[in-house]
């Protein structure tokens, strides 16, 4: 039974009036989505251009222009004159063996009938285009037709995907969610590590938090909308999400695949707690450990003792240990004996008392007169990132295979140092960075009244180099998809995709293969030897150009977005303290060094950290085959 009011002869339909009975002619995606709006959930609105509109307007030259002009002043009239966004929601779309990603154009950002226009006319047209004419024959599927969806532009704050089964585990009980800052763009593409949330009944976890995208009262709410639609659809859920103020609103639903039968069972291992006050590091290491990552924690002790005393911290470094498998964390405290808090006023006899607190707080003082944040940032560019540079491509470059067992110990002892001069050089850029960007929001706090938020918008997106695997990324996704054969190789990728792509294209093949050689040293987001690097997985990068494709996402359009919006902000600054020369003065000063240190805070990680340990793993993998094949 047909249960939606349409407009204009069945050309266009608001989404509140869709239901999943209405898939033949709003398509899978629009369909779902109006059933949930139509359920009470947080859907933001929408009309859809139905199967016959398509039919009707799709063809350029048409006579039939201004019906299409009047039905989109129609949309906008509903949806009103903010941005839009405009996707496929195909009949053939979103399905279990045929998910057409890529194939689509999806477009961001309209504004205004003309940009609307071009956006629809874009959709339609990519549904005849020659690559998905290909990709249907490949799937031996029929032409399918299309419907255009067009709905309210959410300003996110955050956003990202939830499942509310965990699609590793299996655990029913878990909701796995990843959150970034701003559209969910940044977490599809892979430009940007995601927040990392486990959610249960019991508890709400934080994994990893680089984004600081949502917090704990923001993951339970998010859990508990997935297990809405969950239970609305009657199956387990990958939901996509975006956070407006404190508006949480539902962006897509579809089914998770490929989750166990079972949920896999955790085993019990005996715990032996040292002495002391203890932390679960779920910031630094969201993994649990492996026996052979002793030599990497072992190294954080001495090293961090260093950073404190360059800086004249008050407390004596750092110190990780395995507790159950997992990692743990304590702050050394100077002298390292742990006591009951002080208060503040005994704090202040004893930094006139104790010789040692006078050296450190001295050494700060020094610090800061000095301006050694400000020179450490400088021997980043200048010393620092081309002796690290240099130093991976030598050791990644070495065939392992063929070194003896004395120059493969060589080799493990030379990544060995390199982890720990990168773990050095690392903490004393944190303690660098830590004063400038503090100058910069204390500055904009007392000069513009400004919060933190804001102030940072002054030096966001500065740093390019961080940047450049997604740009490459784009470069391949372009490669793809003018070529039928690969977008059906990444369509349906398996474990052995990367060895078919030589015969699929050479040149795709050629880009990939370097792509991993220069980016694929890395570790992915886990800190022990034990998790493989991205190198390791090409099939996880095939599926990192799949969503490129499919997401249409411009690493170089968001580039030249942040640079916009840093000009802009301070602009707007400057004309705020116009009549305060000196104030201006000021305010140049403190964007200028924190535009030059900014970029260092995500740059260093690939350098001083993620790449030394793979190289570390690369060598304890090599050691370990040979010992087993020695029996």
């Amino acid at each position: 039974m047909q249960t939606t009011r349409q407009s204009t002869s069945g050309l266009m339909i608001e989404l509140n009036q869709i239901s999943t009975e209405d898939r033949a002619q709003v398509g899978v995606k629009a369909a779902n989505l109006g059933s949930l709006l139509r359920a009470g959930f947080p859907v933001p609105p929408g009309v859809v251009l139905t199967i016959d509109a398509q039919a009707r307007f799709a063809a350029e030259g048409t006579d039939r222009q201004p019906d299409l002009r009047r039905l989109l002043e129609d949309a906008i009239s509903t949806l009103g004159d903010g941005p839009i966004a405009v996707r496929s929601s195909g009949v053939a779309e979103d399905l279990s063996d045929a998910s057409f990603a890529g194939q689509y154009e999806t477009v961001l950002g309209a504004e205004g009938l003309d940009d609307l226009e071009r956006a629809v006319r874009r959709c339609w047209a990519s549904g005849s285009s020659a690559h998905l004419s290909s990709y249907r024959d490949n799937l031996g599927l029929e032409d399918a037709a299309m419907a255009v969806f067009i709905q309210v532009m959410v300003d996110a704050d955050s956003a990202g995907v939830a499942f509310s089964a965990n699609p590793v585990s299996g655990d029913r009980n878990e909701v796995v969610i990843n959150a970034v800052r701003g559209l969910g763009d940044r977490l599809v593409s892979g430009n940007a590590s995601p927040d990392e949330w486990v959610v249960s009944p019991s508890e709400s976890r934080c994994d990893s938090a680089p984004e600081q995208a949502i917090d704990d009262t923001q993951a339970k709410a998010l859990a508990e909308l997935a297990r809405r639609v969950e239970g609305h659809f009657g199956s387990p859920q990958d939901i996509e999400w975006a956070i407006a103020g404190e508006t949480i609103h539902l962006l897509q639903a579809r089914p998770i695949t490929s989750l166990p039968d079972q949920p896999i069972e955790p085993i019990a291992i005996e715990v032996d707690v040292p002495p002391g006050f203890w932390f679960y590091d779920a910031s630094h290491a969201s993994d649990s450990y492996v026996p052979i990552d002793v030599f990497l924690i072992d190294l954080v002790k001495p090293v961090s003792a260093g950073w404190c005393e360059d800086f004249g911290m008050l407390f004596d470094g750092i110190e990780f240990r395995m507790i159950g498998g997992w990692p743990y964390q304590r702050m050394i405290p100077l002298g390292d004996r742990e006591g009951p808090t002080l208060p503040s006023w005994l704090m202040k006899l004893l930094i006139k008392a104790v010789p040692m607190l006078r050296r450190r707080i001295a050494r700060a003082g020094d610090t800061m007169r000095s301006d050694k944040p400000v020179r450490y940032i400088d021997r980043w560019y200048e010393e620092w990132q081309p002796e690290m540079d240099e130093s991976i491509a030598r050791l990644r470059d070495r065939d392992l295979g063929g070194l003896s067992d004395e120059n493969l110990l060589r080799q493990w002892d030379e990544a060995h140092d390199l982890m720990r001069r990168g773990l050095q050089i690392h903490g004393s850029l944190h303690f660098a960075l830590s004063p400038i960007l503090h100058e910069l929001v204390n500055t904009c706090e007392e000069l513009l009244g400004w919060d933190a938020g804001k102030a940072m918008d002054l030096v966001s997106g500065t740093s390019y180099r961080s940047t450049e695997p997604a740009r490459r990324l784009k470069d391949m996704a372009d490669m793809a998809m003018g070529k039928p054969d690969l977008l059906g190789l990444l369509e349906h990728r398996d474990e052995e995709t990367a060895t078919r792509l030589s015969a699929a294209d050479d040149e795709f093949a050629g880009a990939f293969s370097d792509y991993l050689h220069e980016y694929g040293c890395r570790a992915t987001g886990h800190t022990t030897l034990g998790a493989p690097t991205l190198a390791e997985q090409p099939a996880l990068l095939l599926g990192m150009i799949a969503g490129q494709i499919e997401t249409g996402y411009e690493p170089r359009a968001d580039y030249e977005a942040n640079a916009r919006r840093r000009a802009e902000t301070l602009v707007e600054a400057e004309e705020l303290l116009a009549d305060r020369p000196s104030a201006i003065s000021r305010l140049h000063r403190v964007v200028e060094r924190g535009a030059r240190a900014y970029p260092v805070r995500e740059d260093n990680e690939f350098f001083c950290f993620s790449s030394p340990l793979a190289l570390l793993r690369y060598a304890a993998l090599e050691i370990g085959r040979r010992l087993a094949d020695e029996g």
